[in-house]
């Protein structure tokens, strides 16, 4: 795949250059000669830095001294490499030009960007940096009760934490939750979801202990009618569902540590929690979702489904400049147990079960077991969640601070109006972000400052990536080029990407990768963004098969689906009950609706993450 990726970053600029009337020709010679020096490093790393140091130039307006290290310089400081694209957005004095072509800024981040996602394993040497790392966040997570914003983001917690809509009026000291498996992985190496119903067999003391036992974990509240007629052995008999064993705090298993492929910089790094655990984070996620949103303080600014907020307000600040784009590093690894505390200390209640619900300690690829810190890593399901309420509480207690405003219920509701917080991607006013920012790292945290905007016209929120109004996000290569017909997802990854590149215009790439899939698939025909068939967007010459379907009244032709392997999956007895009894949608619901599950769900399930490839009749488009 080496030659392969080099190939396609050259049709790509042969498509840029075409787009933004450019010759590329010395550029194609130094992408190869870079390449054949350097390896794909320099696709993956080295581009991707370039580009971090182009938009830093278009956020300052101007060419930034000491960008681009590396790449040989012409006149005002301007590299040699995609010159012809940068002289169309920068003057003669390096300044960025009224009239920059929107194309020529496209093309370059398409150009630098397009391998930097590959997912391709990352060297050893930097996944024991990511390991060095995850230790030193941990280390660096402070006690921030000191601090001179602690009592202030106390009080304004208070406000958030009494705006949420968590009890019911009825019983207003009980907290309903109803737990549930999420779709992850689980330390227990449980593949199948049934199965895991059968991991909870090993139940937190700690969660027996806040009330959270293990009976009205299963099957919710003691006021469902129906669950007085159900009940879960604990007595080890020979007809129990699940003989249960409580384990102590000292005896609870970690959460295991693994890396992702991110980028080949640094991996992802992922916390598998135990399968209990996880349980009883979903219930809570899901309810304190529900709170969140629902808020007149944070519902609308904190999202956790809607990325579209956020992305039309950096569109819309990449025009007007009003509002800034903040990024956070570490930004998991670096809310405080302290934080988390703090949020919920307002609601003694709610903490116990959110405490309970979070693993003390995290065992790491080598073996090394951290005693944490830090609240969650990611990969817990109320890591999103607190991580979302502590950086908007922080936030708005900082512009509180800095106006010198009380925190009163009136007050906060002033301060939080600009504030817009998806996980770590953060919106603020942009005259108060470099306050915000040295707040913010100030009281633990820290920004990402070359990912984050607010001089220039340059904004990036939630995958948009905006100049002047103008979308400028580019397309990313996810997968190398299957060796085989069996690699599935690497085939529907590519096809996913040809498609996005068909319709930016980039069709010398797109042919390229059209060839790589269609030599395991054949031909593939034109299809429709909502059909299930795999298909191109133009420009095919496949003829599939067709036939009128007299029964459903439609045209059809036979076509290459996606369809899950499944495999024998049996669960039945109480925990099958249990099952049935997840809740849809509402949590807190006195009788949650019935799932809508496949027919044969307590006897088989889906292979987590294994797909194959059938010729299915689907509808014409």
């Amino acid at each position: 795949m080496k030659s392969q990726l080099v190939d396609l970053i050259e049709r790509l600029l042969l498509d840029c250059g075409s787009k933004g009337g450019v010759v590329v020709t010395r550029d194609v010679k130094t992408l190869r000669a870079r390449v054949e020096a350097e390896g794909d490093g320099f696709i993956t790393i080295t581009l991707p830095r370039y580009c971090r140091d182009f938009e830093r130039c278009l956020d300052s307006g101007r060419l930034v001294p000491g960008a681009f290290r590396g790449f040989t310089p012409k006149g005002s400081g301007i590299p040699a490499f995609c010159s012809g694209f940068l002289y169309k957005i920068f003057d003669r004095v390096g300044k960025v030009r009224e009239d920059a072509s929107i194309d020529c800024i496209r093309a370059i981040r398409q150009i630098c960007l397009f391998g930097k996602k590959v997912k391709r394993p990352c060297s050893s040497e930097r996944e024991l940096a990511a390991i060095e790392r995850f230790k030193t966040c941990d280390d660096e997570v402070t006690d921030v009760q000191s601090h001179p914003l602690f009592q202030r983001y106390k009080r304004v917690a208070r406000e958030i934490l009494s705006s949420l809509d968590l009890y019911d009026p009825e019983t207003p000291c009980e907290l309903e939750i109803m737990p549930d498996h999420g779709p992850g992985a689980v330390r227990e190496r449980v593949k199948s979801p049934n199965k895991k119903w059968f991991a909870l067999s090993r139940w937190p003391a700690r969660l027996q202990a806040v009330g959270l036992t293990h009976r009205r974990a299963l099957f919710g509240s003691e006021r469902l009618p129906f669950e007085d007629a159900l009940s879960i052995p604990l007595d080890g008999d020979e007809d129990d569902s699940l003989a249960v064993t409580f384990v102590e705090p000292e005896d609870e298993d970690p959460v295991r540590v693994v890396f992702v492929p991110k980028t080949q910089t640094a991996p992802r790094v992922i916390a598998i929690e135990p399968c209990a655990m996880q349980f009883a984070q979903q219930g809570l996620w899901r309810r304190l979702r529900a709170a969140i949103e629902a808020s007149p303080i944070t519902g609308g600014r904190v999202n956790f489904t809607d990325q579209s907020v956020n992305q039309s307000l950096a569109l819309q600040a990449s025009r007007d400049r009003l509002m800034a784009t903040i990024d956070m590093s570490d930004a998991s690894d670096r809310v405080g147990l302290e934080h988390a505390r703090a949020l919920f200390s307002s609601d003694p209640g709610l903490w116990s079960l959110v405490e309970a619900s979070r693993s003390r300690a995290a065992e790491l690829p080598d073996g090394t077991l951290v005693h944490l810190k830090k609240f969650a890593s990611m990969g817990s399901a109320l890591c999103f969640p607190v991580e979302a309420l502590v950086f908007f509480t922080s936030i708005v207690s900082i512009r509180l601070a800095r106006k010198g405003l009380f925190p009163t219920k009136a007050s906060i509701l002033a301060m939080s109006k600009d504030v817009y917080v998806y996980g770590d991607d953060l919106i603020v006013p942009a005259d108060e972000a470099p306050a915000i920012c040295e707040d913010l790292e100030s009281f633990g945290f820290r920004v990402n400052r070359s990912k984050s905007f607010w001089n220039g016209n340059f904004r990036e929120s939630c995958g948009v990536d905006a100049f002047r109004g103008e979308l400028v996000t580019p397309v990313y290569l996810r997968n190398d080029v299957p060796a085989d017909s069996g690699d599935v997802e690497g085939l529907l990854s590519l096809t996913a990407t040809v498609r996005q590149l068909e319709k930016a215009g980039y069709f010398r790439c797109a042919f390229l990768l059209r060839e790589a899939v269609e030599q395991w698939l054949g031909p593939l025909p034109v299809t429709a963004d909502d059909s299930p068939a795999m298909g191109w967007t133009c420009c095919s010459d496949a003829r599939p098969l067709q036939r009128w379907n007299r029964r459903l009244q439609r045209a059809e032709m036979r076509a290459w689906v996606a369809t899950p392997v499944m495999s024998d999956d049996p669960l039945d007895g109480h925990l099958a009950l249990a099952k049935c009894f997840r809740p849809s949608s509402g949590v807190g619901a006195l009788i949650p609706d019935l799932v809508m599950r496949d027919a044969e769900h307590l006897s088989a399930s889906p292979r987590r993450s294994v797909l194959a490839l059938k010729q299915r009749w689907v509808p014409c488009t």
